[in-house]
């Protein structure tokens, strides 16, 4: 074991003194005077008080919704949200700041922490580069684990302690004194649940002389051994006992609970603060509880004491620590890092790529089998050609924008997890989100207009081809913009394909086809249909000369048009649909178009910003 494990000194202490967190009420009820009101709070964690030190393996137990994972939060200084915390966190004997808490201490969440089609070794190289940790010591990380047989592995074909043990490696590469983890053996069987305790137990007793504390829900007797301190809470979010395992039975015994010798002693302890249990009759004199919470509160202060009193440790190493912090990189590597990363888990799910375009393309064959060698060879044609290009532009601009509409939710308990513990910025994260998304919306454009160019005859010169393509891969852009908008926006994929149905709907109506657009001359620019639908008109009509002024009747004959009705060249076309009339009109739509994007991405990543703060990071 590295000598940087233990740079604070000896040893290491942290404390955390009269902690109260609190929520606001969901019911609107206010109090203060008039003009002063402040919503009700509902206290979750009250005045919690105690100490952890090197080599301390911690159990916080307790019955659902005693606050187990709150305290974990509080005293980590990870919890976020809509929450109030009241109290201080000390180091050493320091107070520390957040963001001073997560250069010195890892936190493991219960759920996976990595992109599951990476192997172990990818994700563990990649989260060192990120943290500008060494190659050496990823490798001493993982033969401490014992993950050398799964480095070849993709996470997703891991075993759930194997996953956990993982999600725990990341946290080590930093050399953490005081680890959290938060319910490491949920969802994991017996032999499972034992192998990472005892990983966690070697950790704290072996040379790095860690402290780690976790929330665990009614543990096994071979995983309870492993503990040497407990904190059991009560369902009131108090604290009924905290010390040393050992001790818990004569603690018990002197507020007149007696225990059994027999059985699971986890599960004994947890029936004493279990909402159902059954509470022995007891003597209703004040004086004999005073006395149980005066008992309770003096072996609260001894157990701080003590642990105080054996740990020696040194301010000026964690103060140097805290300067010298190294485990950050620039936000210039962090993006090809996020870039290489993407693109790597892009790879290995690229089989479900090609078969989700693989049907995209099959709509293109399908338009270009409606319209296939369409002419203008009448004014009956203008219609079926108007029909065909806003057709491909809808089917375009609507299947790329639902495409990002799943990105963030998915990827939300990643990136709180992330961007929580600054691994990385947000604004890195976002960027290297838009910049991996563009060239797959123009490759997509380009394969989906060249079939149906090809098949539908819209043009026979290449470089008609490329400027539509280009036009419609530019509003494919912006409609992916609006996409992440509406996804910041809701925060949840269902809600936001259900807000974008009205959107638009609305935008498609601007497109030109549905309605004159001379009645909307600003309004039109919000509208990538617009963008589109102009676009490709421009370049397409601008081409056609002359138009015969013949409409094909439903008997099949033909018939002259009026000379007042007829629609003699594309001119004339794009000025019936108040569509510009030349190509340097079109260099407007191209700036305003860019403008939009970089705005529409700025709200955007504002929007994605408050979700993350307003969730908090765990």
């Amino acid at each position: 074991m590295s000598s940087k494990a233990s740079d604070l000194g000896s040893g290491v202490l942290l404390e955390w003194k009269n902690l109260t967190v609190s929520v606001r009420s969901s019911e609107k009820r206010y109090y203060g005077r008039p003009g002063h009101q402040q919503r009700k709070e509902i206290a979750i964690l009250k005045n919690a008080s105690g100490a952890v030190r090197s080599d301390n393996l911690v159990a916080i137990m307790g019955p659902s919704g005693a606050g187990k994972t709150t305290l974990l939060a509080a005293i980590s200084m990870r919890i976020g949200g809509p929450t109030t915390v009241h109290g201080k966190v000390l180091i050493n004997g320091l107070y520390v700041t957040r963001t001073q808490m997560k250069q010195l201490t890892g936190f493991v969440p219960q759920y996976d922490i990595a992109l599951r089609s990476l192997t172990v070794g990818e994700h563990l190289s990649f989260v060192s580069k990120l943290k500008n940790v060494g190659y050496a010591a990823v490798l001493r990380i993982v033969n401490e684990l014992g993950l050398q047989g799964c480095w070849n592995t993709r996470i997703q074909c891991l075993s759930g302690g194997e996953r956990k043990k993982v999600n725990l490696a990341g946290e080590l590469l930093t050399e953490p004194d005081i680890l959290f983890c938060d319910e490491p053996t949920t969802g994991l069987d017996s032999f499972s649940a034992t192998a990472v305790i005892g990983t966690l137990h070697s950790l704290c007793t072996g040379g790095g002389r860690r402290a780690v504390v976790c929330t665990i829900h009614d543990p096994q007797s071979q995983v309870f051994q492993y503990f040497s301190d407990v904190v059991l809470m009560e369902e009131t979010g108090t604290i009924l006992y905290q010390g040393r395992t050992a001790d818990m039975r004569t603690f018990f015994s002197s507020i007149g609970q007696s225990i059994p010798d027999n059985g699971n002693p986890a599960d004994l302890y947890f029936q004493l603060v279990s909402p159902g249990r059954i509470v022995p009759a007891r003597p209703t004199d004040a004086e004999d509880a005073i006395r149980r919470q005066e008992i309770i509160r003096k072996a609260h202060r001894e157990n701080v004491a003590r642990k105080c009193l054996m740990t020696r440790y040194h301010q000026a190493k964690l103060i140097q620590r805290l300067t010298n912090d190294r485990h950050r990189i620039c936000w210039a590597r962090q993006l090809p890092l996020l870039l290489h990363r993407t693109a790597l888990h892009g790879l290995r799910n690229v089989w479900e790529y090609l078969t989700v375009t693989g049907i995209f393309m099959f709509t293109s064959v399908v338009i270009a089998a409606l319209y296939f060698e369409v002419r203008p060879i009448s004014q009956t044609a203008i219609q079926d050609i108007r029909g065909a290009l806003f057709l491909m532009i809808s089917e375009l601009v609507f299947t790329i924008s639902y495409s990002v509409f799943y990105t963030f939710p998915s990827e939300i308990p990643l990136l709180r997890r992330e961007v929580g513990e600054k691994t990385y910025n947000l604004s890195a994260y976002y960027v290297h989100k838009v910049l991996f998304s563009v060239p797959r919306a123009f490759f997509e454009t380009f394969l989906f207009v060249g079939v149906i160019c090809a098949f539908v005859g819209f043009t026979t010169n290449f470089g008609t081809y490329c400027y539509m393509a280009t036009v419609s891969g530019a509003a494919s852009v912006l409609a992916m913009a609006y996409g992440y908008l509406l996804s910041c926006t809701t925060g949840s994929m269902s809600m936001a394909i259900e807000a974008s149905n009205i959107i638009f709907l609305a935008f498609m109506l601007l497109g030109g086809l549905y309605l004159n657009l001379r009645a909307f001359p600003l309004l039109k620019y919000l509208s990538f249909f617009f963008f589109a639908s102009e676009g490709v008109s421009v370049y397409y009509w601008l081409s056609v000369d002359a138009i015969p002024c013949v409409a094909v009747r439903p008997n099949g004959t033909t018939g002259t048009v009026p000379a007042g009705a007829c629609l003699s060249t594309g001119i004339a076309v794009l000025e019936d649909a108040g569509y510009a009339t030349s190509y340097d009109a079109l260099r407007l739509n191209y700036a305003i178009l860019a403008t939009e994007i970089l705005v529409v991405h700025l709200a955007s990543y504002t929007l994605l910003r408050n979700i993350i703060r307003k969730a908090g990071f765990y």
